[in-house]
């Protein structure tokens, strides 16, 4: 009857955006450029000066493009590094001519003259089922229109929009140290009241598609350090318990934790050995260790009031909670022994802390009459705003770059997954389709 009695308020609260227990109250594969003018340096220093890329169709060298591969391939790498906020691109119609230096001499002076700072000249190979592309990469401020990089890619005649994305990522990495953020993927809940599945898309949104089939309320979906598995509370089996599904492979879902009462909020260790855990197991909610490989818990909170929510920083060190011990909830600090216990925000209702990778800034949805993201630091400094509406906005997930956010919000009427970058600025819906999309998890970069 416990067992029931938890499984109905979990099911409940559900229903809304969030599901809370305790909710009272509603490495760089090359070096980057170091070269040409100061834009290519600058765009690593997050003002507003963006680099103008151009961005021709890709060139066919081999096979025959019936399908627009080399169109979609140029379209797509270009939102991608529209996207990613360094850059701003100049298209441009048709292909260069392949093994044509002086049609590609012209097309580079004639972007140049349009403003271009920089040139990728994409050649594409079809070959039955697999595309190979060779990217390669100009400096159009240097008189010569001097070559900066090439790389060369391949993937199945299936993924062209993958191909693209990892040709954008490139194209961040030489320009900033650190590889893109196209190359990833968005878990998120989809569904109406009463059955909630867990999907996943490019993080663009592109190529939807379910990864639980089960008929029941999924929820909480976390991306694995390594991006080979989600972590998610779900009622497959009636109630409230802890797993992990594989949607790349096939293996059978695994059962983490199936304690009586609520076993949630799983949160991976960055080594991915361990997750924080919520489990009322004992009577009430506490933050447990789970060890993967051999199912041992470690309880880590001991309190009177309701500890939740989980999230490690990227150093491993410590982890931050929720819980409502002084009051309302608000965001604590403690080390993975679960001492030195610190409250970090104050005043207000502060739920869903996210820590960035980089481990320099605490996301965190405060409720003030509606649902904001704000930022803290994880001293508990500089607490600032990042959106303020229209409705409510909450859930935040980082990209692995902490630059970029995706959340839910219901500024367009239902729930949908949108993304900005740290700041605030540039919200760009992410999902589309039916019924309400929740809960976004963002991977770490493919393998």
């Amino acid at each position: 009857m416990k067992r029931k009695r938890v499984a109905l308020a979990i099911a409940v609260l559900a229903l809304g955006a969030v599901a809370l227990p305790w909710s009272r109250t509603p490495a760089p594969r090359a070096q980057p450029v170091r070269q040409g003018v100061d834009v290519y340096i600058n765009i690593t220093g997050g003002g507003s000066k963006k680099l103008n890329i151009a961005i021709p169709e890709f060139t066919v060298t081999a096979g025959t493009d019936s399908g627009g591969v080399a169109k979609l391939l140029a379209s797509v790498a270009g939102a991608d590094l529209t996207f990613s906020g360094l850059f701003s691109v100049v298209a441009g119609t048709g292909s260069i001519p392949p093994n044509n230096p002086e049609a590609l001499r012209q097309s580079w002076s004639e972007f140049a003259t349009a403003g271009a700072h920089a040139g990728l000249h994409g050649l594409l190979a079809l070959r039955g089922e697999r595309l190979e592309t060779e990217m390669r990469l100009y400096d159009l401020t240097s008189p010569d229109h001097r070559l900066i990089a090439t790389r060369k890619f391949e993937t199945s005649a299936a993924q062209g929009r993958r191909l693209a994305h990892k040709v954008a990522d490139e194209v961040v990495l030489q320009f900033t140290g650190e590889a893109g953020i196209a190359d990833t993927k968005l878990a998120y809940v989809q569904g109406p009241a009463g059955a909630k599945e867990i999907w996943m898309a490019d993080y663009d949104g592109a190529n939807p598609a379910a990864v639980t089939r089960n008929g029941s309320i999924n929820l909480m979906p976390v991306w694995s350090p390594d991006a080979r598995s989600l972590a998610l509370t779900s009622f497959m089996q009636g109630y409230p318990d802890l797993y992990r599904l594989f949607p790349f492979e096939r293996r059978p879902v695994q059962t983490l934790a199936a304690f009586v009462g609520i076993n949630s909020s799983p949160s991976w260790s960055p080594d991915g050995r361990h997750l924080a855990v919520t489990l009322s197991k004992d009577g009430n909610p506490e933050i447990y260790l789970l060890t993967i490989a051999t199912g041992t818990l470690r309880r880590l909170t001991r309190h009177a009031g309701i500890d939740t929510e989980p999230v490690w920083s990227p150093t491993g060190q410590q982890i931050a909670f929720v819980s409502d011990r002084n009051g309302s909830p608000h965001i604590f600090m403690m080390d993975t022994e679960g001492a030195g216990v610190k409250e970090i925000t104050s005043g207000g209702f502060h739920t869903q802390p996210r820590w960035s990778p980089k481990g320099d800034t605490i996301v965190y949805t405060q409720r003030q009459g509606t649902h904001d993201l704000w930022a803290v630091n994880p001293d508990g400094s500089n607490p600032r705003r990042l959106t303020a509406g229209p409705g409510n906005n909450q859930g935040a997930t980082w990209a692995p770059n902490a630059r970029h956010l995706a959340f839910q919000s219901s500024r367009l009427g239902g729930w949908r997954i949108f993304a900005m970058t740290l700041d605030g600025s540039e919200p760009t819906q992410i999902t589309l389709g039916p019924g309400e999309h929740t809960s976004p998890s963002w991977s770490p970069r493919l393998p």
